[in-house]
């Protein structure tokens, strides 16, 4: 595979993943800071058929080089836009080298540091796809061997169920989804499959009717309906329920409701936390009266904004920072916005999910297993690889990437990671 995106110097430097070695910076009063002597190693593993980590390696270097060892077949260093390597390694094998940097001073000062990649082989790639929403969330389901409660949401509007995914993965629980008229073929059949004795519904009669509601009591289990006077309430009462909420979290998401892409990214993050996914107005300039009672009473301490200040604005972040550690993962667009929350939160994990970052169904019901077991959710264009989720695959080198959705979802050439960029 030797997929290549068109990739500018500005491009490479705006997703290059920057980090600079302890003690490497120096404050200075001028906009040209002092940049102490310091070499960072890229990413410990690549991906064969990948780019290799993008990351600045001698940040204020005039040269670099490599004295010893050999980089993986395929890659070598380049100079364009700073320092870094480039190139698609060629074979899975382990190398190690030692990196020489020149930086001015007087005399210059030259400094080295001794680094390892171990190219891992391409991940393999499978797809989840059912013949609609409802039967693709039932072969998600499928995942579970049993469970004791499951959630039932509406696969006709998403905000109801966006906070559903954290919660539902907190009780070790698939996420199902229904139209609101009546229940798929094969719903009934997977809660007996799995065991359940409980059957949580997520939302109001206008999202999932009465009627619904009624088959799924007579079908002998213990129903309870979780809902509220709109969207808001709703991911409040979900996170707040007595029964199948979140007690405590040091750690909460926050996302606005009005959108579906940004909360579906950080659902997984937030099951790795440990942590609720709450929806709030983006537009408003502080947390309403109840928000900010369901933060004290979860005991949170640390506020998680996914998104831009087009999603959840500033004022809303400067309101929140007078009583929690705030960070903003914001980004150029929604699969920025993906990859730079999904770079804080997962280091090292061994699986990637794909989803569609124009159409919500099918996240949904992936989030809750793709959390449980620590793999990222990345959403993208339905037609190719987003370029930052693809330099992603040679970064961490999952050993997997799923694909959540038929072809009509994301195409066959998202299912061969090609980004959308090719020479």
């Amino acid at each position: 595979m030797s997929h290549r995106p068109i990739l500018s110097r500005l491009t490479v430097a705006t997703l290059a993943l920057t980090t600079l070695a302890a003690g490497g910076v120096v404050s200075a009063a001028h906009a040209d800071a002092l940049i102490a002597p310091a070499i960072t190693c890229p990413s410990t593993v690549a991906a064969v058929g990948f780019p290799v980590d993008f990351g600045e390696l001698a940040k204020g270097a005039t040269a670099l080089s490599v004295k010893s060892g050999t980089l993986p077949a395929g890659v070598s260093v380049s100079s364009e836009g700073g320092f870094h390597l480039a190139g698609d390694p060629t074979t899975v094998q382990a190398s190690t080298f030692t990196l020489t940097a020149t930086f001015p001073s007087a005399p210059p000062a030259e400094v080295e540091k001794e680094c390892a990649i171990t190219v891992k082989p391409a991940p393999t790639v499978t797809r989840i796809a059912g013949s609609d929403r409802y039967q693709q969330a039932l072969k998600v389901s499928a995942q579970f061997a049993t469970a004791i409660t499951v959630f039932v949401a509406s696969g006709e509007k998403y905000p109801d169920a966006l906070s559903a995914t954290a919660v539902a993965a907190a009780n070790k629980a698939p996420l199902l989804l229904t139209p609101s008229g009546s229940l798929p073929t094969g719903l009934l059949a997977e809660i007996t499959r799995l065991g359940a004795t409980k059957v949580v519904v997520v939302g109001g009669e206008n999202t999932i009717s009465a009627t619904t509601f009624t088959q799924l009591k007579a079908a002998g289990r213990t129903v309870t309906r979780i809902s509220g006077a709109d969207r808001y309430e709703v991911s409040r009462n979900l996170i707040s329920d007595p029964t199948v909420g979140i007690a405590t979290a040091e750690n909460v998401f926050v996302a606005t409701g009005a959108n579906f892409p940004d909360a579906l990214t950080a659902s997984p993050a937030a099951i790795a936390a440990r942590g609720p996914v709450l929806l709030v107005n983006g537009s408003e300039a502080a947390p309403t009266a109840l928000e900010s009672a369901l933060l004290t009473k979860l005991g949170a301490k640390k506020v998680f904004i996914a998104g831009g200040t087009n999603s959840v604005s500033a004022a809303l972040e400067t309101s929140l920072s007078a009583g929690f550690t705030v960070t903003r993962f914001a980004g150029a667009d929604r699969y920025a916005v993906g990859v730079n929350l999904n770079r804080a939160a997962f280091t090292a994990p061994g699986s990637f999910v794909l989803a569609s970052g124009s159409a919500f169904a099918d996240a949904l019901s992936g989030g809750v297993p793709a959390g449980l077991a620590k793999a990222p959710v990345y959403v993208t264009p339905a037609t190719c690889l987003d370029n930052q989720v693809y330099l992603e695959i040679g970064r961490l080198a999952p050993e997997k990437i799923v694909v959540l959705g038929g072809t009509n979802t994301l195409s066959a050439d998202v299912e061969a990671l090609k980004p959308c960029g090719l020479d």
